[in-house]
């Protein structure tokens, strides 16, 4: 078999003959493709979806799962700067390629709690070796009583606080405080390393065509991901799985995903290492752009132009640029725009787990359908750009139109399903509505229940009991050879009455709820509104990359990053996990201080979620239109060109193409 020739990648000259040209540019795209398409995997899908279970296995609520994927743009926006700074004049494929190195590291971390941790014991410990099964027995309460009491008095702040140090909490940190490090050099210099490269015309499908790539990853992510939650967490550790998959309790092996991707990750950035400073076209490529660069910043472009590439000229260039009125308007769109995306990136299984009563497998594959609507758009959006040939006031256009119509289609989260009915929680144990949050009733009023979440389900009346005990059940049923529990002889399912069944049996799952055709309806909602969310990405990063000066680009990019993370990304992790935490009915519980979530309120979490979209649309859809009318290009007549053309249509602008700027005075395309 003919070995592929990868010699000229490791040449920081012109490199091979104009013959290459095309394959330079397809092995660019691929190998930028792959890199980033591991790390979406790991930072944008094995985290979403195994949120829930790390919640469960690490007594984490979702505040905590927020700021740990966060943490990410935290990391992000410590070194993006000096990266940008610095990058600029580097080999910008072995910063990417080392960055890639760094990622590896990170996903194996995030995996090191697996491994340091105790193997998972679904059952407690008082009920080892004992007759102690979580059922309702008066007899019991002095053995429930003693553990109770193992517990201090009152929690004190230090007890309050103790999840934020535990050692497993930290390593999380650490490990996408690596994934925040290395992903830096690709999305930072790494855009502008493939703009440089390529035409100026070819850019907006470039980067579409890698951020379609790249999106995969979250798909394959999350499916991958949702296949192996149906696997034991210790499935390595011990010989026998002690719970049925279906059962509430039920830890999947979430952490495989992780060194999965460590380890590909690799092996994808070695390749990397060897590109080349740049390809043989990018010096025709520059001669031919033509300047769409917003006039101040290009006037203080030329004051800077004698300077060398030094800190203190470094200032001065984030300096204009924060004058640039075009380029502040699309850091507030972005801001905007990236509160919603982190805060559903991080949290999209967990959400349509809640809203849609599901399990976090479905919940997982669901959430796969939203990365194919964010592929669609950023490749419609591209493929726009490049038909219409539009210019930034076209991009403007076109940004508007999609910033509508996706705050049109958000109002899906005003649909609903069923959510599970829990007794004592959202519901009373008559089936009667329910003030407040009541575990006990008199139906189990002599069972001495603890608080210990063990779940069942009355699959006829469709409720959901905290756990056998409060149900009343006195005895359980597990067939050899099953890992299925049921429960029979349980007092409530008379709901308070005289007389009962009790040969009627729960099982230890989730109750099956039917949303039917409103289900159907939310996610085609949702489909498109991400697909109108993302296709206005394309644009938004184009005319980012046209109103400042071509050698000022990797630090526009910096500067850029650097706002959406510390205004948008970061707030918008923390803020939905917040908003998830406040819709809870009902928290585990551990000494008195609460752990994590157990049961949510679907209609309340839709709504507060939507009125943040809203409030985020609003304002990206504004100040879009706001940065239309006051956008103002560097040439004249160039700016005559656009006024004319664009007085036919919409998206009828001005060519956009790679010809001298004095040929566009020969001809004039419409």
């Amino acid at each position: 078999m003919e070995r592929h020739d990868t010699s000229r990648f490791y040449e920081d000259s012109d490199g091979p003959s104009l013959s290459s040209k095309t394959e330079d540019e397809e092995s660019l795209k691929f190998g930028f493709g792959c890199i980033s398409f591991v790390q979406q995997l790991a930072v944008n899908a094995l985290f979403p979806v195994g949120l829930s279970t790390l919640e469960r296995q690490f007594s984490l609520t979702s505040t905590h799962t927020g700021i740990i994927s966060s943490w990410y743009d935290f990391a992000v926006l410590l070194v993006v700067f000096p990266i940008c700074h610095f990058g600029r004049t580097a080999h910008k494929g072995r910063w990417i390629g080392l960055g890639g190195l760094v990622m590896a590291a990170g996903s194996l971390v995030c995996a090191l709690p697996h491994f340091i941790i105790d193997p998972y014991d679904p059952s407690h410990e008082h009920l080892k070796n004992s007759t102690d099964v979580g059922q309702c027995d008066a007899l019991l309460d002095p053995l429930r009583q003693a553990e109770a009491s193992q517990c201090p008095a009152v929690p004190s702040k230090l007890d309050v606080f103790a999840n934020y140090n535990n050692k497993y909490f930290l390593l999380f940190l650490l490990g996408q405080s690596l994934h925040g490090f290395g992903s830096t050099p690709l999305f930072s210099i790494g855009t502008a390393y493939i703009d440089e490269n390529v035409s100026q015309t070819a850019s907006p499908l470039y980067l579409a065509i890698h951020g379609v790539i790249s999106s995969f990853g979250p798909v394959i992510g999350l499916f991958s991901g949702g296949f192996l939650l149906r696997f034991y967490v210790d499935f390595d550790r011990v010989e026998n799985v002690p719970l049925d998959s279906m059962d509430p309790r039920w830890i999947g092996a979430w952490w495989v995903g992780f060194v999965g991707a460590g380890i590909t990750m690799l092996f994808a950035s070695l390749p990397i290492l060897g590109f080349a400073r740049e390809l043989p076209e990018a010096k025709a490529h520059r001669l031919k752009d033509v300047n769409q660069a917003n006039a101040a910043s290009q006037e203080a472009a030329k004051k800077l132009e004698n300077e060398e590439h030094s800190l203190g000229a470094t200032i001065k260039i984030v300096w204009a640029m924060l004058h640039n009125q075009t380029f502040i308007i699309l850091m507030i769109i972005g801001i905007a725009e990236s509160v919603i995306v982190n805060g559903f990136s991080a949290f999209m299984p967990k959400i349509l787990e809640t809203i849609l009563s599901v399990s976090p497998a479905v919940g997982s594959y669901m959430a796969s359908v939203v990365i194919f609507a964010a592929a669609t758009g950023l490749l419609f959006g591209g493929w726009i750009i490049r038909h219409f040939k539009m210019q930034v006031g076209g991009m403007f256009k076109f940004t508007i139109i999609c910033e509508i119509a996706s705050l049109l289609f958000l109002c899906n989260f005003l649909i609903s399903c069923p959510p599970q009915q829990f007794a004592g929680i959202n519901i009373g144990y008559d089936l009667q509505p329910l003030k407040s949050v009541n575990l006990s009733s008199t139906c189990n009023a002599e069972c001495a229940c603890a608080k210990e979440w063990n779940p069942v389900c009355d699959a006829e009346k469709g409720v959901m009991f905290f756990s056998a005990c409060s149900a009343g059940c006195k005895k359980q049923i597990q067939e050899n050879g099953s890992l299925s529990v049921k429960w029979e002889d349980c007092t409530c399912l008379g709901y308070g009455e005289a007389d009962y069944d009790a040969t009627q049996s729960l099982n230890s799952e989730y109750c099956k709820t039917d949303c039917g055709y409103n289900l159907v309806f939310f996610m085609v909602l949702l489909f498109f509104a991400v697909v109108a969310t993302f296709a206005a990405a394309i644009p938004q990063q184009q005319m980012m990359l046209r109103v400042v000066p071509f050698d000022q680009r990797t630090i526009a990019i910096g500067v850029n990053w650097t706002f959406l993370r510390l205004f948008g990304f970061i707030p918008g992790g923390i803020l939905f996990g917040w908003i998830i935490d406040k819709s809870c009915l009902h928290w585990g519980e551990k000494c008195g201080i609460a752990t994590n979530c157990l049961v949510y309120d679907p209609r309340k979490q839709a709504i507060i979620i939507l009125a943040l979209a809203i409030v985020c649309k609003l304002v990206s859809t504004l100040a879009c239109i706001f940065g239309y009318i006051t956008y103002t290009p560097t040439d004249s007549d160039q700016a005559a060109s656009m006024a004319t053309v664009d007085s036919h249509g919409p998206l009828s602008l001005m060519v956009n193409d790679d010809r001298l700027p004095e040929e566009h005075h020969r001809e004039t395309r419409y």
